[in-house]
This record gives structure tokens, C-alpha cells and sequence, in this order.
């Protein structure tokens, strides 16, 4: 079980704790040192007006803010498809990426934009010895989806642990047939 960046980590329906349950993570950089990652599943009680309007930027659209998690919770870090980039963007896989950066609040107010994109607040991480034990014990918290689609990364946050867990069952039947 190779956890690489791309893949999703999707709450274990019996297993995970209170704390994690039904939540999916997006995997963005996987080493030899940390995983890290961001949940996608959770909206803030913010939106990008609040947050803009509180630092002086006036923020012409009404963009939904997400938790990604209790790592840097105060920073701003998006989800967007590769084709766009700000001075702090990193290649995630091969249709997405993540950048944190003034650049990307500037050129998100010029209406410079990639074609989907999502906002949250803060970031998930592990140590290697951490995920890797929360995964293969008798009862893992986390089902690990190696290959999610776009349409699962981009599909509507209410449904996102349901529509995952398909994708995860579907993975398996797959692997065996």
C-alpha cells in the first residue's frame, strides 16, 4: 500500500474515531518524512468575503472557505486544477496542485482564476510511522484510494464520504476481476 501524493485517504465507516469520521483527505505531498494533506470535506464558518474584507481586500465573489485541517490553521492554501499557478504552487499529481500565497489572493481578485478551484483554511500531517499504523492495524481509521477521480475531488462536500466510499468499493471489486 503505497500512500503517494493524489491519493485520498476516506474515513473507515466502523473504525474512525469521532474525530476523523467521515471525513476524506486529499493526500498533496507524501516523503519519507511526512504526509501531508487537506481536508476536503469540511466548510468553515467563514467564507472569502469575511476573510479578504478582515485584511482590507475587497472580495468581489462569495467563495465558500473549507477546514483543511488543525496544521497552520490560520493560513490560506488552494486546491485548484494545474493549469494555473502562483509564485508558491506545488504539482500535486497530473490534474491538480495547491498554492499559498499573496500572489494567488491577487490574482484571484484580478479574476485570475483556474478553472476549479477550492479554498481552505490549514492543512493535515503525519509522520510516516503515524499514517502508516492508522492504516494497516486490525482496525484502520482511514481506507486509502489510490487513484480518486476528478469527479470525486470536485463533487459537492455534503456527498463527498458517500460518493467516496463507492469509489473505494469499486476499486476493490475491480482489482479482483
Amino acid at each position: 500500500m503505497q500512500i503517494r501524493s493524489g491519493s485520498l485517504l476516506v474515513a473507515h465507516p466502523k473504525y474512525s474515531d469521532r474525530e476523523h469520521s467521515q471525513h476524506v483527505v486529499y493526500i498533496t505531498e507524501s516523503t519519507g518524512t511526512s504526509t501531508m494533506g487537506i481536508k476536503l470535506n469540511e466548510s468553515s464558518r467563514y467564507d472569502m468575503y469575511d476573510l479578504m474584507f478582515n485584511k482590507g481586500i475587497i472580495w468581489q465573489g462569495d467563495r465558500e472557505l473549507y477546514l483543511g485541517g488543525d496544521i497552520n490553521p490560520n493560513s490560506l492554501v488552494m486546491l485548484h486544477t494545474n493549469e494555473w499557478y502562483s509564485a508558491n504552487t506545488m504539482q500535486v499529481d497530473n490534474y491538480f496542485a495547491i498554492s499559498s500565497d499573496y500572489v494567488m489572493i491577487d490574482k484571484l481578485t484580478e479574476h485570475n482564476t483556474p478553472d476549479w478551484y477550492r479554498l481552505f483554511l490549514g492543512c493535515l500531517g503525519w509522520s510516516p510511522q503515524e499514517l502508516e499504523s492508522e492504516l494497516r492495524t486490525a482496525r484502520p481509521k482511514w481506507l486509502l484510494l489510490s487513484k480518486p477521480s476528478q469527479v470525486l475531488i470536485e463533487s459537492d462536500y455534503n456527498h463527498m464520504w458517500d460518493l467516496a466510499l463507492e469509489e473505494y468499493s469499486q476499486d476493490i471489486f475491480d482489482s479482483y476481476f
